[in-house]
């Protein structure tokens, strides 16, 4: 699948940093790099975060003001709150990864007569330098890195003011403060327990608008063998949409070192050290489709139907003929390649055709035929007629429509017929209670019959606007499945459908609601 394009894109880091160095102006280079970004994020119509206390801080101080309790050691407070762009410290990094951008939190405390003032002289820096020499083939993907740079950074500084605007668990700790205490930092989420789904969910939104899908994949420490590990992570048949071209896949990692993006066959594999071993590591996937991959064969309809324009074939088709020739894949991945050219009426299988026999084993001319086609040996025509013939015959069943749910196929195994599987799913809860700044965590189990290790359960889970994502979890050896689906502040309220499949056979559904 040599369509797959690697890029591994630098880790967008990000911090608060409660320190007193002396202001230094940005270069010329960063306020042009952050004017821009500004005014992109500005145009932005995705669902966000209302980061607009922030951005009115860096031209005039938000001011913050409330009395405190009778008891209290103080009697009155008052906050001002001034962002200003300045220019970028090396030195306030994170070490081992390349720091896309700082807000740093500079705040002053004085008290006279029991009246507390703070004066926060607060900074955002942009990592021009890293930010402008990162080297993306896709400027889609390119773009939308700078954007959630920004985008985190003035979480931070929001996430703040929105606390000292309504936390009264703040308002409590600093109506006892005296000048010498420190300020609680806290809440500007500096371990981005907050921001994390929240940039998640915006970078998401920002792939989809520029035509491509985000996935997320995470790598326990349980699934690596002392830090190092190699994981399957998808398939070109997850994108049909993109397989016509091909699929580029960029992608940005944390706590992950020497990471990989590699094919095998028709598989995405992704491979890398854990940087820290008792934490999970999380890959953001990028994928759109190659727009750069020129299509190399055409393949003819089938004669008993009207005669259509000649449809481009996939290349990685022509390598799945080959490999299901040779036994590297079975006979369910090479019919999904098949499936994907009749649902794109590449192939046109008229249902009146379609066979009832009972299963019967592949003729071993219709392989040697994959791998004369696969060669360049016969023509398109030729190979055609030999999965229609398997149609009429009924050993390979295929549907009457191009929306098939399963492509049962006789095998050569021992196991005969691929079946497909039946299971149930169940949620930890039903219920859930949204929350400002905290995530919801739904629990998808169940059990699936005749589970095959390394496949997967992909979850559709459907929004209560109706759009959809999917996820995917790993089926263990006993059938068994879990996998967490997050939901971040922003999500919608109302209900969500989930819905599961295994062997491309819905196993089970539920719905649950947030309030």
């Amino acid at each position: 699948m040599k369509e797959i394009g690697i890029l591994v894109v630098f880790l967008l880091a990000g911090g608060i940093y409660p320190a007193f160095a002396d202001y230094v102006e940005p270069t010329a280079q960063e306020q042009q790099l952050y004017n821009r970004l500004l005014a992109d994020f500005t145009k932005l119509s995705v669902q966000k975060t209302d980061v607009s206390k922030v951005l009115e801080s860096f031209s005039a101080p938000i001011t913050i003001s409330f009395p405190c309790d009778s008891d209290d050691l103080n009697s009155y407070v008052t906050a001002a709150v001034k962002t200003k762009l300045a220019k970028f410290d090396n030195n306030l990094s994170h070490e081992g990864t390349t720091t896309g951008g700082i807000y740093s939190w500079k705040c002053s405390i004085t008290s006279s007569g029991g009246k507390i003032t703070i004066s926060c002289e607060n900074e955002l820096m942009i990592n021009s330098d890293a930010i402008l020499a990162s080297t993306e083939r896709n400027q889609k993907i390119k773009q939308v890195e700078d954007l959630v740079i920004l985008y985190h950074e003035l979480l931070h500084g929001q996430l703040m003011i929105d606390a000292m605007n309504s936390s009264d668990t703040w308002h409590n700790n600093v109506c006892n403060k005296t000048p010498q205490d420190d300020l609680d930092y806290s809440y500007t989420d500096a371990n981005h327990k907050v921001i994390t789904p929240l940039q998640t969910e915006f970078a998401t939104q920002l792939v989809k608008n520029a035509g491509g899908e985000m996935k997320i994949e995470e790598v326990t420490p349980e699934e690596t063998d002392s830090g190092t590990f190699i994981k399957k992570i998808g398939s070109l048949y997850d994108y049909p949409d993109y397989a016509a071209n091909g699929i580029e896949v960029s992608a940005r990692a944390y706590n992950i070192m020497n990471m990989k993006i590699a094919s095998e066959k028709t598989d995405i594999v992704l491979s890398g050290t854990l940087s820290n071993t008792t934490q999970s590591g999380i890959v953001w996937l990028y994928i759109f489709e190659n727009v750069n991959e020129e299509p190399q064969t055409k393949i003819q309809t089938i004669n008993e139907t009207p005669k259509k324009e000649s449809t481009e074939i996939p290349p990685w088709v022509k390598n799945n003929a080959k490999w299901w020739s040779e036994g590297t894949i079975g006979d369910s991945d090479f019919i999904l390649g098949i499936k994907f050219l009749i649902e794109h009426n590449v192939i046109v299988i008229p249902p009146t055709t379609q066979g009832q026999s009972g299963p019967q084993e592949v003729p071993s001319w219709v392989k040697n035929n994959a791998k004369w086609w696969s060669q360049g040996a016969i023509t398109d025509s030729d190979f055609v007629s030999g999965i229609q013939y398997l149609v009429r015959n009924g050993i390979m069943q295929v549907g009457p429509t191009a929306n098939v749910e399963s492509v049962p196929v006789q095998s050569n195994s021992t196991s005969g017929i691929i079946q497909v599987s039946s299971g149930t799913i169940q949620l930890n809860n039903y219920w859930f209670e949204k929350t400002p700044y905290k995530s919801i965590r739904v629990e998808v189990s169940g059990v699936v019959d005749d589970s095959k290790t390394g496949a997967y359960v992909i979850l559709t889970i459907i929004k209560p606007d109706q759009t959809f994502f999917e996820l995917k979890g790993i089926v263990t050896k006993s059938g068994e499945f879990i996998v967490p689906l997050m939901l971040d502040a922003s999500s919608l309220v109302g209900q969500y459908k989930v819905v599961a499949k295994y062997n491309a056979a819905e196993i089970g559904a539920a719905s649950f609601n947030v309030e």
